[in-house]
């Protein structure tokens, strides 16, 4: 974050916060006490009028008269914008918290003191459940080459740790799409040393830098070859019309086509969520039975085998 843009960011939180520290500054910031310190001394000589308290309960104050809202929202208007934040929060995109944090406080600033403890008790009791993995982290300014290198249509040379194998490979990479899933970021593209199309979690690459040799698979995608992730297979299934109506809005079965059977309902589902088909018929094999394709029912049947072997053979 450049300078400017912290100092801008110290205003709006001092505004939002009323006092803060300059350690809690630090931590918010990212940098260390001695950065605020002298962070609050330029704003001073700027004339921004913060007021400094020592000892017990102290910190750092701005008179409120002194912020002015640039824009004009209305108070739908800034909570439609909160809730979107507050989702955009469990994106994680990488090395962006700072830049969450401050544009919601902007946000905050622009309604008077009683809006906004209406508004952060209303924020409060929305919730967005998208996360099925928690990434550790991800190495500092990776996002940086990423994106240099789909404006300049450039390879990349990454280092991607592999930890079923523990172990860390190098690796020119054609990167096509960026994307998030289930929780974590990931890069799909055209690796130059399997030759096929391979997708990297972004929280396991170690090193990126950008290469002077052009992505001639920029803007072929569909080109590429695929691996298991990106295939769409068909199933078919006989479904109980009693669960198909509580899961049919899932997003695994928005094209099945569906007849109704003596035995229930007929999904002839086209979908690349394979796993979410296979848990379906293993969790309800009461309700679901699996008709097609011939290799899906040879994988339930050994999984049905070996959760036999496991758990019910005396």
């Amino acid at each position: 974050m450049k300078k400017t843009e912290r100092h801008n960011g110290i205003i709006h939180l001092l505004r939002a916060r009323k006092k803060m520290t300059a350690s809690e500054l630090a931590r918010y910031f990212e940098v260390s006490e001695r950065t605020i310190y002298r962070d609050i001394d330029a704003l001073s000589q700027l004339r921004v009028p913060i007021v400094s308290y020592e000892g017990l309960g102290g910190g750092y104050e701005i008179d409120s008269s002194y912020f002015i809202p640039s824009i004009k929202l209305n108070e739908k208007e800034i909570l439609i914008l909160l809730m979107l934040l507050k989702a955009g929060e469990e994106f994680r995109i990488p090395n962006m918290t700072t830049d969450y944090n401050l544009l919601s406080s902007k946000l905050i600033n622009v309604l008077s003191d009683e809006e906004r403890g209406k508004a952060a008790q209303v924020i409060s009791h929305i919730e967005f459940d998208i996360i099925r993995i928690m990434p550790k982290g991800y190495i500092q300014d990776v996002l940086t080459p990423l994106l240099e290198a789909f404006w300049k249509s450039c390879d990349l040379q990454i280092g991607y740790h592999h930890p079923e194998r523990d172990e860390t490979e190098h690796r020119r990479f054609s990167p096509v799409n960026l994307f998030f899933e289930n929780g974590g970021w990931y890069l799909a593209g055209y690796c130059h040393v399997r030759q096929e199309k391979r997708t990297f979690r972004l929280d396991r690459i170690v090193s990126i830098t950008c290469l002077e040799e052009e992505n001639l698979y920029f803007n072929l995608p569909l080109s590429l070859p695929q691996n298991d992730k990106f295939l769409w297979h068909t199933y078919e299934l006989i479904i109980d019309p009693t669960l198909y109506r509580v899961i049919k809005e899932d997003a695994y079965l928005q094209f099945a086509d569906v007849k109704s059977t003596n035995d229930g309902l007929h999904l002839t589902v086209k979908t690349p969520f394979k796993s979410e088909i296979c848990n379906l018929v293993l969790s309800h094999p009461i309700q679901v039975t699996a008709l097609k394709p011939e290799e899906f029912l040879q994988e339930i049947k050994e999984l049905s085998q070996a959760i036999y072997k496991k758990y019910l053979k005396p």
